[in-house]
């Protein structure tokens, strides 16, 4: 059992690597290609999320909550790759 949930946190932090990766790769190819059709297909995504973040406000305590992805080409190939890596060794 607990070497199924330590492949599983592998996994995990492989991916949201390969993602953050993808990320910073999509944001240098807009940063070198700015205004092009280049910067639109691999720095330009979608962000999906809890925009504003929730309050809960109970006079002691406020609690808020939020969470936004940001989604781009690059960084869904930098998650397929860490995956392929991932399944490779």
């Amino acid at each position: 059992m607990a070497r199924q949930l330590n492949g599983a946190a592998v996994l995990l932090i492989i991916l949201i690597l390969g993602a953050l990766i993808g990320s910073v790769i999509g944001e240098i190819i807009g940063a070198l290609a700015p205004g092009g059709t280049v910067e639109a297909v691999f720095a330009k995504g979608v962000s999906p999320g809890i925009a504003p973040p929730a309050v809960l406000d109970l006079k002691v305590l406020t609690v808020t909550l939020g969470v936004t992805m940001r989604v781009n080409l690059a960084s869904v190939l930098g998650v397929a790759l860490a995956l392929w890596i991932y399944r490779r060794f």
